[in-house]
């Protein structure tokens, strides 16, 4: 599994310390991490709520750890957000290119 050893490290768990948390075998978190062996659903979702990081990040999918919830946004954020979304895709590569520039003279 992709990140599985990376999120490991980062905690500094050993295998075997992971493997007790999750109520698996060291060699199984041993076969994840090599991808001898592939989780199933239930124990992916295990692995990502232990870490607190989205299926997605840990499967590699994203560079983003966990999904954004609406809960996680201030009321001005969703109001830019609605409106972003009411636009047509030229205006919002407009809208990007602003927000990019303005990141790049930061």
């Amino acid at each position: 599994m992709l990140r599985l050893k990376q999120l490991r490290e980062e905690r500094h768990l050993s295998q075997a310390g992971l493997a007790l948390n999750l109520n698996l075998s060291q060699s199984t978190v041993s076969a994840y991490e090599v991808g001898d062996r592939t989780p199933d659903l239930e124990t992916l979702v295990a692995i990502a709520q232990f870490f607190g990081v989205s299926l997605d990040y840990l499967a590699g999918l994203t560079e983003q750890k966990r999904l954004m919830a609406q809960s996680d946004l201030t009321p001005e954020e969703l109001a830019h957000l609605y409106a972003y979304r009411q636009l047509n895709s030229r205006q919002q590569e407009r809208v990007e290119a602003y927000m990019d520039g303005l990141r790049d003279r930061g």
